[in-house]
């Protein structure tokens, strides 16, 4: 028998909103947080719209020194946990620090920003003018350092790099370190912040973004037949896992429980799926036999949903295969036709959509979905939040490579 594992906090940075109620009021209302940049002058590129953290201060958090002298993914970093830790109520429970691990992953983390800065001290001063802090700020580790240093944690700690599968991977390690006895808590989470000139260089070189810039708003539209692409989005995403008998005794709430994830991968090309999804079909079966649930106890399922032709087919056939008819009657939300794509973060965001669903019983809407794909004529809850009790669900999540996760929660008894 498994050791339960609960989730009992959550923290939520989005471009629809900081914080969990403002994240998912905006969800249930098909709000969107996508619109032009103006983090740096995108008029060169064919997409000039992302979403960003539009009303989010890092100094409401922690002290100015840390903004000044590190990078704003560890900024998200920090933020997203300390909300995480506040929901949970994690303060007034009496954890040995040594007892708690932390997992911090990021897919590219925000490189940019410090390189840019001391470049132009090192070519300008020579490397003696370089910050003693830029090797540090660079590397995609420090979110989960300082994760570990502002919050007093002092137990297992490691940093996650799987591309978009990555938040979700990270709940995996977490749960792993509880079941093992290895911690009675667990920090994990994911930050991205790839919103400046190279990424969004790198992406219009393959043709990924969406050019409706007149149209921000609408401008992510998965499973829709009129999609074009991405939008490039930042944010964070935190949660707390404790063991069940140790939350029980203190009086925590738990949100759900984490029961199964499974992992698996195509093995085949760099940038292209399968398009008959039997990878992510794989990891669905994984998560599904290690939650001990059958395909029919899935009541909603939470889309990786990137607005990519290939990336939705790919999923849709997943679907198919694992539920076969069953598929039909599942509500599938895809979050990121609201936040975009926030690459390590998006997994995390749509565990969070799903906690709340549970939680609530509110399904959120995939939003533009105006003219379904022909081959995506799954229930992806178009446009608007349905009401649906939901006791057990299923988020996904899928990387480039294919790389496939997927997670199962279920309502805590």
């Amino acid at each position: 028998m498994h050791t339960p594992v609960l989730i009992t906090g959550l923290g939520v940075l989005a471009p629809t909103g900081i914080g969990r109620k403002n994240f998912w009021e905006a969800l249930k209302k098909g709000v969107s947080g996508i619109r032009p940049v103006d983090r740096f002058d995108a008029s060169e590129f064919p997409c000039q719209i992302a979403g960003q953290l539009w009303d989010f201060n890092p100094e409401d958090f922690m002290k100015r020194t840390i903004v000044r002298n590190w990078n704003r993914h560890v900024h998200q970093a920090i933020a997203c946990t300390k909300l995480a830790v506040a929901d949970s109520e994690l303060d007034a429970a009496d954890y040995d620090s040594e007892r708690v691990a932390v997992c911090i992953g990021t897919s590219i983390g925000s490189p940019n920003e410090g390189y840019c800065e001391q470049m132009k001290a090192y070519e300008a001063r020579g490397y003696r003018k370089v910050s003693r802090y830029a090797s540090s700020a660079f590397a995609g580790h420090s979110a989960a350092v300082h994760v570990t240093i502002d919050l007093g944690f002092r137990g297992p700690a490691l940093t996650i790099a799987s591309g978009c599968t990555t938040g979700l991977d990270t709940i995996a390690w977490g749960m792993q370190q509880i079941r093992d006895n290895r911690a009675d808590a667990a920090i994990v989470g994911a930050t991205e912040s790839p919103l400046f000139p190279m990424s969004f260089a790198s992406a219009c070189s393959i043709g990924i973004l969406s050019k409706r810039n007149d149209e921000p708003e609408k401008a992510m539209r998965p499973f829709d037949r009129h999609r074009d692409g991405i939008v490039l989005s930042e944010g964070a995403v935190a949660l707390v896992l404790e063991r069940a008998d140790h939350a029980a005794a203190r009086g925590a709430r738990a949100m759900a429980e984490v029961t199964g994830n499974g992992s698996a991968s195509d093995g085949t090309s760099a940038l292209m799926l399968d398009p008959e999804g039997k990878a992510l079909s794989r990891a669905v079966e994984a998560a599904l036999q290690e939650a001990g649930a059958r395909p029919g106890d899935i009541d909603h399922i939470l889309s990786h949903g990137v607005s990519l032709e290939m990336y939705d087919r790919c999923e849709t056939s997943a679907y198919k295969r694992t539920f076969g008819d069953g598929a039909y009657r599942v509500p599938i939300s895809a979050t990121k036709s609201m936040t975009g794509q926030a690459y390590a973060a998006g997994g995390l965001m749509g565990v969070g959509a799903a906690l709340l669903a549970i939680e609530e019983g509110v399904v959120a809407p995939t939003i533009n979905l105006d003219a379904p794909d022909p081959e995506c004529d799954l229930d992806f809850v178009p446009n608007r939040a349905r009401m649906n009790d939901i006791n057990t669900a299923l988020v996904s999540a899928i990387s480039f490579g294919g790389t496939y996760t997927a997670t199962v929660l279920q309502r805590a008894s």
